[in-house]
């Protein structure tokens, strides 16, 4: 699992998406350990509200962070989403517990859970 998460447990700001304060943290120390920590990764696993953000931002960035977080296979969890359009995903509907289950059994795979603090629970 991976987040920027503040000392007292926020995520984000009071409303959706504020996440401005991750600029303050933000630096090239943190950029290089967050590809570095990309690159043991095989797939991304996102909730619906983060893979909405995250699928919101990142097809129109450049750089080597978002190259990555554009090719790398993903699966979205949610029961109201009807499509997942970012390049590289995968909608899963139902069973998001048996889904986990099997993706953590297959051979070889690091799996990766950014934000989407209720599938992490």
């Amino acid at each position: 699992m991976w987040n920027l998460i503040t000392l007292d447990g926020f995520f984000e700001g009071p409303k959706s998406w504020d996440i401005d304060w991750h600029e303050s943290v933000w630096g090239e120390d943190l950029e290089q350990l967050s590809l570095e920590q990309l690159r043991s990764a095989d797939m991304l696993l996102f909730g619906r509200v983060t893979y909405e953000g995250m699928a919101s931002y990142w097809p129109s960035q450049k750089g080597d962070i978002a190259d990555f977080m554009n090719k790398i296979p993903k699966v979205v969890f949610s029961r109201t989403l009807k499509k997942a359009d970012w390049s590289n995903t995968k909608l899963v509907r139902e069973n998001a517990e048996k889904e986990v289950t099997r993706l953590k059994a297959q051979s070889g795979k690091t799996l990766f859970i950014f934000g989407s603090a209720n599938l992490s629970s």
